[in-house]
């Protein structure tokens, strides 16, 4: 177990935590841990609190099958930071250094292991995709590059785990169409809200051709991805939500994507290519979801 899910664990207890506890091996820490990522992200909605992350879109469409949730949100009080640590988030990504992308990239690997071995009984295998700074933060985008595609995204404030989650194909997945030259695909929705601030983590796939990405976000106006690979990675900071809310549009605070192509070019992709869902599907609320504290 790493340091920052043993640290959140001691956090979780209101009692006072013997200093000689092992929660890597203790009965009642691991069960905790396995209730907190194992909670079915298609079951009903849990009593909401803040923090809470609503993932509605990006656990109901791996795939164009069944998914399960791998990773519960890991979020530490204040760690957002709001105001002026909100105000140095910047549209466009920046590459962060060999050190900083190494140290977050391992943290990002380790909490995605235990995390698989807590839920499946064995490690995937992960490997990191995108990553990508903006301000003080450092999102981590991870996944087995299977045709099914089991996924983690972490996000970091100043090196500490901000938040994560992510999901992996179950029973009856489909494994994932190509995507077309030229395009790109992804599930809309992953959201990690407070009572102040929001923050959404869009990550997919990239067609033959593409080397950039702009998203159009209600929020943020124009974001700039990072695209590498042939994967892709960009949050932005939002307003609180509610469960309500997220299930009301399935468009995860998008309102339109560009494909930038190596020869210049620039193509619009429709949300329904993106999402591989009809208008109607977009248009109509949802009636799953999950928030957890």
């Amino acid at each position: 177990m790493n340091d920052t899910l043993d640290h959140t664990l001691r956090d979780l207890d209101p009692a006072v935590t013997p200093a000689d506890l092992d929660t890597s091996t203790d009965p009642k820490a691991r069960a905790m841990l396995a209730r907190v990522v194992a909670t079915d992200p298609m079951g009903s909605p849990a009593p909401t609190s803040s923090p809470r992350l609503l993932t509605r879109g990006r656990l109901t469409a791996v795939g164009g099958g069944v998914a399960a949730g791998i990773a519960a949100a890991l979020v530490l009080p204040g760690v957002f930071g709001g105001g002026s640590a909100m105000a140095a988030w910047t549209a466009t990504p920046y590459t962060v250094s060999d050190d900083r992308a190494t140290d977050a990239q391992e943290k990002c690997l380790d909490h995605a292991q235990d995390a698989a071995k807590s839920t499946t009984g064995r490690e995937l295998g992960f490997r990191p995709v995108v990553t990508e700074g903006r301000g003080p933060w450092t999102l981590v985008y991870v996944n087995d590059d299977s045709s099914h595609l089991a996924e983690i995204r972490c996000l970091f404030r100043d090196g500490d785990l901000a938040a994560a989650g992510g999901s992996t194909p179950g029973p009856g997945a489909q494994p994932l169409p190509p995507v077309p030259a030229g395009s790109a695909r992804a599930a809309l929705g992953s959201v990690v809200s407070s009572s102040e601030e929001s923050v959404r983590i869009v990550t997919g796939r990239v067609g033959a051709g593409v080397v950039g990405l702009e998203l159009a976000t209600e929020a943020k106006g124009s974001v700039t991805a990072t695209v590498t690979g042939g994967y892709f990675a960009a949050w932005w900071p939002d307003a609180p939500t509610t469960e309500e809310r997220e299930k009301a549009s399935r468009r995860g605070g998008v309102k339109s994507v560009t494909a930038i192509l190596q020869d210049g070019l620039r193509h619009n992709v429709p949300l329904e290519e993106l999402t591989g869902r009809t208008s109607a599907q977009l248009n109509t609320p949802a009636t799953g979801g999950s928030a957890r504290d």
